[in-house]
């Protein structure tokens, strides 16, 4: 008799294989994964430890609990990148171009205004609006030099330096947000919140990139990265240029005002509704959506009580912030799920439609007519 089957053991004239308290606490191991993941390869898992088990062993021993929770851990940090291989293949391999193509703006602002300002040149402009340019742009000019580093590595072949670097600078984003919130600058880590975010999600695309990715093809990734940081910076740079607020150069603007806040949020929505529909870019939708979101929010005024004054954001404000981001993240992977089981269903219904038409025409030759 199996080990892996333990239900169905335990008549009254053999023993049972394996205790039922540790099928009981084994079990409760396997719920500390993600839903979908479970789904997959809980039974597996349950099964592969069953037959791991030890005669006479009746709890899960300190290894194979440190082992699953970091396992656990893992897969929920991977969750938004979805939860079997081909899924993540897909997710990373997008993302790993489009994600440097989103995050070159505010790190190309950051640095271009704080060289600015560090070096003792003149800005023209209203005097709070560059007041929060200064706050937003100073702190967190560190995180970005050491992202930008990062990225001429990993698009230069130096990979394991790159993913350290890169590793490295959402680190010392999360401690300039920690450190902001200490000071009592929460308005400005209010506003970093989405791109610290957005450093976080590259550090672990860049790592299951490396994990999983294809081999002989990393020259076409780090040239189609390349690309497209170039034409999202040299857009930006364009757009902002002949918006020329204040008189202020491009660096120092605050956003696309030349197109609307409303134009550009639609702009996005649509790009990531048409990325869901389409199987081959829908991977990638719940984490761009997540950032979106973080992104979005931290440059309304749905958190700021219906003002716009430095100082009115509190710990509560940037949490819920980063609630927001999060939820939008999963709510984005469980549609992206959906859509993914239902084209599933379609294809084996198809295929199981062919396969009956096909043995029905076979019968219909041998008939004698």
């Amino acid at each position: 008799m199996s080990a892996a089957a333990p239900d169905t053991a335990g008549h009254a004239d053999e023993p049972l294989p394996v205790a039922p308290v540790l099928v009981r606490d084994y079990r409760r191991l396997v719920r500390l994964f993600p839903f979908t993941y479970r789904r997959e390869r809980g039974a597996e898992m349950l099964g592969h430890l069953l037959d791991g088990a030890r005669p006479g062993q009746s709890r899960p021993t300190s290894a194979e609990r440190r082992d699953l929770l970091r396992a656990a851990a893992r897969e929920w940090l991977l969750a938004p990148l979805g939860a079997m291989a081909r899924e993540r293949r897909a997710a990373t391999g997008l993302l790993f171009v489009l994600l440097p193509a989103v995050l070159v703006i505010p790190a190309a602002r950051a640095i271009a205004y704080a060289s600015l300002l560090l070096g003792g040149g003149a800005v023209v402009g209203d005097e709070d609006t560059l007041l929060a340019y200064t706050l937003s742009s100073v702190p967190t000019v560190a995180m970005w030099v050491i992202w930008c580093a990062g990225m001429v590595a990993l698009l230069g072949g130096l990979a394991r330096t790159g993913r350290v670097l890169v590793g490295a600078a959402a680190v010392a984003g999360i401690a300039t947000v920690s450190a902001l919130v200490m000071a009592g600058s929460e308005h400005t880590a209010y506003l970093e919140l989405g791109w610290v975010l957005g450093l976080v999600a590259h550090v672990v695309v860049v790592a299951e990139h490396a994990r999983c990715r294809t081999p002989g093809h990393g020259w076409r990734r780090a040239v189609g990265t390349a690309w497209c940081t170039a034409l999202a910076l040299g857009g930006y740079v364009t757009v902002m240029s002949g918006d020329m607020r204040f008189g202020t150069p491009w660096w120092s603007s605050a956003g696309p005002s030349t197109l609307g806040d409303a134009t550009v949020a639609l702009a996005v929505a649509v790009v990531l509704g048409a990325g869901a529909l389409w199987s081959r870019t829908r991977q990638s939708v719940p984490v761009l959506l997540g950032v979106a979101v973080g992104v979005g929010l931290g440059r309304s005024d749905i958190f700021w009580s219906g003002n716009r004054n430095i100082g009115t954001e509190d710990l509560g404000n940037i949490l819920a912030l980063l609630a927001c981001s999060l939820a939008a993240m999963i709510a984005a992977r469980w549609f992206a799920n959906r859509l993914d089981e239902l084209a599933g269903a379609r294809a084996a219904h198809y295929e199981l439609l062919g396969a009956t038409t096909g043995v029905s025409g076979a019968r219909g030759d041998l008939t004698p007519s």
